[in-house]
């Protein structure tokens, strides 16, 4: 038995119509994937049944930016003004930082590690923020927080070793920097004298 031609108008039964869609549906998604395989193309896929549920289908890259794609496409090109284009693409930017969301929540495990490498991170900062604070202190110590001599005398001799350190710093540039403006004796006009 031969396949009936159906004729291409609304089905009225609205359980053979729902029963045509599902088949169609898995058809037309088939389809698309074969083509974005075979092809090497961005297709998106956006159905709505007459209940209102939603499938949707896209190949390699996801429907947002495949629609971010179209929609920053020149008005000739996509065949008509869009309207509302900035909010259309203030949308695409929201549901793609919820679909990450959505992800990194599907994973939990990779969320943890981000979350264990972050509070890593921050106890590093705030080791290193603690040490530098300690060394800022020895620059400018509090006298009432000196409590023994040889505090004082190690607090002092930080200073002198920091000053040295800074002195010699400066005579280096210094002598860096004016040996690269002297001029050499070759290049010195000579003056005669005249005498009359």
């Amino acid at each position: 038995m031969g396949r009936v031609k159906l004729q291409i108008k609304k089905i009225e039964n609205s359980t053979n119509r729902q029963v045509t869609f599902s088949k169609r549906r898995n058809g037309l998604i088939k389809k698309a994937y074969e083509l974005s395989v075979l092809c090497d193309i961005d297709i998106a896929l956006i159905m709505f049944s007459n209940s209102g549920r939603l499938s949707h289908f896209s190949g390699r890259r996801r429907i947002e930016d495949v629609l971010a794609r179209y929609i920053n496409l020149p008005e000739h090109d996509r065949g008509g003004n869009i309207q509302n284009k900035e909010y259309l693409i203030k949308t695409l930017k929201k549901l793609k930082c919820e679909n990450d969301v959505a992800a990194q929540l599907a994973n939990p495990n990779a969320m943890n590690s981000n979350v264990e490498e972050l509070q890593h991170e921050i106890s590093t900062n705030q080791r290193q923020i603690q040490m530098l604070e300690e060394r800022l202190k020895l620059f400018e110590p509090d006298p009432t927080n000196i409590i023994s001599m040889a505090e004082l005398e190690s607090c002092e001799k930080f200073l002198m070793e920091a000053l040295a350190r800074v002195s010699e710093r400066k005579k280096y540039l210094l002598s860096c920097h004016l040996s690269s403006f002297e001029p050499s004796s070759a290049n010195l006009p000579v003056r005669s004298k005249t005498y009359t």
